[in-house]
């Protein structure tokens, strides 16, 4: 922890809370009436696990939306994409802008729509779009994610201590970009549009980036990996050192060095500034338990020395040492808050 350089961040419920809410749902077309697509959206929604999927739901139930009764077949999670699945012997389809480029029926929608769309992705919103076969394009709509109220403090807070922050997202440029300014993460930071191979490969480079750099005489530089969902699994075994959000999915605690219980992001400052702490004080014990020896050595081979001072110098050099290490106990503060003990370590790490 206390080597760590670089630090990358999921996007969804990591530097976001994870909570989506369903913001634009707009009709394509006359084929089909709102409640209808509304109807199909929600029905293609409700098996998935996503916190995109949970909104759309949530949304369809607050315009009193009845998820219809129809036999689904074939549902399938399409990675990095979006889903699909058969609905009264037609292919339906649901996902991002990459899906239905890839299905040749996003350039078929009209210009207002993309126009919509991407301002919609310019303020920061996750834009999807539903087709039905035969149809085409049928709706488009946009959900948007709150960042973590500590999410730019903290990142703001990691550039000062010399740590270099990424963002690692499978949303759309417009959108990432929007989310990724409000915490203050440069446009050259943000990794958008990236399927979980991507992620991995990002932690990939980053590690034998780092160990090209390593040289004999400097301790390795770490590579950090920060997330919460089963996509991120991959990416976080790979990491140096790995940190996973207590509100996320049980693979990827499994497979994380550190889990933040309660999601906070300041704890994660908190966690590399005891690392820091903890190397400072082990060279700290080396350097002061080599010189004590050094010094009893050369009084012993000018003969002013006895056993008795001997033992009693290494006894107390080990008190010291103790000592000095019992410093990184916790302690109980007045406010017993991580995030201002985190903070003030910043200082004087």
């Amino acid at each position: 922890l206390g080597r760590v350089k670089n630090i990358a961040f999921d996007k969804t419920g990591t530097l976001s809370r994870g909570v989506f809410a369903l913001l634009h749902f707009n009709v394509v077309g006359q084929t089909h009436s709102r409640k209808e697509v509304f109807e199909y959206l929600a029905l293609m929604e409700a098996p998935a696990s996503h916190p995109l999927s949970d909104a759309i739901v949530k949304g369809a139930a607050n315009e009193q939306i009845e998820i219809p009764r129809l036999q689904l077949k074939n549902h399938t999670l399409l990675p990095g994409e979006g889903i699909t699945a058969n609905v009264a012997d037609k292919d339906v389809h649901v996902g991002n802008k990459k899906l239905f480029q890839r299905l040749n029926l996003y350039q078929n929608l009209k210009e207002d729509v993309k126009v919509a769309a991407e301002e919609w992705a310019r303020d920061g919103g996750t834009i999807g779009f539903i087709s039905i076969e035969g149809d085409g394009i049928v709706g488009a709509y946009c959900v948007a994610d709150k960042i973590r109220d500590e999410a730019q403090d903290v990142v703001e807070a990691l550039k000062n201590m010399g740590i270099k922050s990424i963002m690692l997202t499978g949303d759309q440029r417009p959108a990432a970009i929007g989310i990724g300014s409000q915490i203050g993460l440069e446009e050259q930071d943000i990794k958008s549009e990236l399927l979980p191979e991507d992620k991995l490969t990002e932690i990939s480079d980053a590690v034998e980036d780092n160990e090209m750099k390593k040289k004999c005489w400097r301790a390795k530089r770490a590579v950090m990996m920060v997330g919460d969902g089963v996509n991120d699994a991959p990416a976080l075994a790979l990491a140096d050192v790995s940190v996973a959000m207590g509100e996320g999915a049980a693979l990827a605690m499994d497979t994380a060095d550190v889990t933040l219980m309660d999601s906070d992001l300041n704890k994660l400052l908190y966690i590399i500034c005891m690392g820091r702490r903890v190397i400072r004080t082990i060279i700290e014990n080396v350097l002061f338990s080599l010189t004590v020896k050094a010094v009893v050595l050369g009084f012993t081979f000018a003969g002013k020395t006895s056993l008795w001072a001997a033992i009693a110098s290494a006894v107390g050099a080990m008190l010291i040492v103790t000592l000095n290490g019992m410093k990184l106990l916790p302690r109980k503060t007045k406010e017993n808050d991580l995030a201002q003990g985190s903070f003030r370590e910043i200082q004087t790490v």
